[in-house]
């Protein structure tokens, strides 16, 4: 299990406990076991990235703690081992807490990166078995979601005919490079064995057919924009399309036309300022936006982080269609 840091002590996590149930919080009794998976994969899934959720294990719907005392390493074990057939794994932290001579076990859960999970394994067949998949396995069977990636997938490990296109010219690549990988943001190809592979963002990829060759082809465009950096697409398509509503998303493109905003005016007059500040805090927790003061009056703005504005240019009007 990945390391998680948390800064939640155990008063924050008493206080959360008597506060209303809300999207970052549900409590449950001992019995309750069938659903702390569902709880804890529903966490993962849907609170913003990095922000901590806690499922309560031994309290009621009051807020008590429950009564008589019930064993917490028992009910801590169970909840390990269900939380074994998460895939893709969630990090979580587990603390006592104690109230009045009483005590119940929190589960601090991120909102994940990782996301989607599911409260079940994926199975795979190798050989006469069904077996877990990978995480490879997964990420692959994850990307046949998608249409483009499920063809290339089909020439996973085989050679592949590629042209990279200007302009104003067609270079084509030699005629040993291979398929290596694909998901659903990016194919990764070798253009010759033994040396570093590249990676293109399948928005910038074409597929046609070697007729000649009898094999697929790849035409690859706008070459002067390689490398591309793929962790970064990634990211700003995990966090934008996944994690940030509409609303964010729109507001996110309104900065981008605007270069800079101050912190404290409303974008759009359709978003209200609430939902303004918890979406440009998800982007800037993220690091896709910056808070900056500026000026004798260090007047606090958002900009767009410039290591992120050439994606956020090509991606967003793709999460906006």
């Amino acid at each position: 299990m990945a390391h998680v840091t948390v800064d939640l002590n155990e008063a924050d996590l008493l206080a959360r406990m008597k506060n209303f149930e809300d999207h970052l919080v549900e409590r449950k009794i001992i019995s309750d076991e069938k659903d702390w998976k569902k709880t804890a994969v529903a966490f993962a899934n849907s609170v913003p990235v990095g922000v901590p959720a806690v499922l309560y294990i031994g309290v009621k719907d009051s807020g008590e703690i429950e009564t008589p005392r019930k064993d917490l390493d028992e009910a801590q074990k169970r909840f390990n081992s269900r939380m074994q057939k998460v895939y893709p794994r969630i990090p979580y932290v587990p603390k006592i807490i104690s109230e009045n001579g009483r005590q119940a076990l929190a589960i601090i859960i991120l909102g994940s990166e990782l996301r989607p999970h599911f409260a079940g394994l994926s199975y795979v067949r190798r050989g006469s078995e069904s077996v877990p998949a990978s995480e490879g396995q997964f990420a692959e069977l994850i990307a046949h979601r998608n249409s483009k990636a499920a063809l290339l997938l089909q020439w996973k490990g085989k050679n592949v005919t590629v042209f990279i296109r200007t302009e104003d010219s067609e270079i084509p690549w030699p005629h040993t490079t291979v398929l290596v990988d694909c998901n659903q943001f990016y194919v990764t190809l070798q253009k010759v064995p033994h040396e570093p592979a590249s990676s293109f963002p399948l928005s910038r990829v074409e597929i046609n057919f070697d007729n000649l060759r009898g094999i697929l082809q790849l035409e690859i465009l706008d070459a002067n924009r390689n490398p591309w950096n793929v962790e970064l697409e990634l990211q700003v398509r995990q966090v934008v399309g996944y994690t940030m509503t509409h609303e964010g998303q729109l507001l996110l493109r309104h900065l981008l036309m605007r270069g800079k905003i101050e912190v404290l005016r409303q974008f759009m007059g359709e978003i209200s300022l609430d939902v303004q500040n918890k979406q440009m805090e998800i982007a800037v927790r993220s690091g896709i936006v910056l808070s900056q003061q500026e000026g004798k009056l260090q007047t606090t703005y958002y900009t767009v982080n410039p290591g992120f504005w050439p994606v956020l240019k090509r991606v967003l009007p793709e999460l906006l269609k």
